[in-house]
């Protein structure tokens, strides 16, 4: 099986929205995940957000922003049934690398304590388990 990464485009929208939903946890919010959101947010962070495609489908994203200080992943996601292929992995290194060329000097995501497949993949890949912060959040919007 080979697949291909891309950048991502709200022509992909549809795709990457259905995938989202097939994942268990996933904590989607209508005001922030919908396609106009979503086509700001790529607008924003302009080739920092990317899909993985087998056979023109989507089976794998990885979504980032950057605040001018800090890189954040949002929405990390891979089909379940392409799990384990190295879908993931190349997803995050394709980002890491860019990441890396801009001199951003620091990443940072949030995954749900019940998801241990998404703490045993993040930490294979390197990423460091903060348990020192509390993370507070806001609605601003209804």
């Amino acid at each position: 099986m080979s697949f291909v990464i891309k950048q991502m485009s709200l022509f992909y929208y549809d795709q990457v929205y259905a995938l989202w939903n097939t994942i268990e946890g996933m904590d989607l919010n209508p005001l922030d995940d919908n396609s106009e959101a979503v086509r700001h947010f790529l607008a924003v962070n302009p080739g920092l957000n990317y899909i993985a495609l087998v056979d023109n489908k989507v089976v794998g994203v990885i979504m980032c922003g950057y605040d001018g200080r800090r890189a954040t992943i949002y929405h990390a996601a891979v089909a379940k049934e392409h799990r384990g292929k190295g879908i993931g992995s190349a997803l995050l290194e394709r980002l890491e690398n860019i990441l890396k060329a801009k001199k951003i000097t620091r990443g940072r995501l949030l995954a749900f304590k019940t998801n241990e497949a998404a703490t045993q993949f993040w930490q294979k890949a390197g990423w460091t388990l903060q348990d020192k912060y509390n993370y507070f959040s806001k609605p601003l919007a209804q």
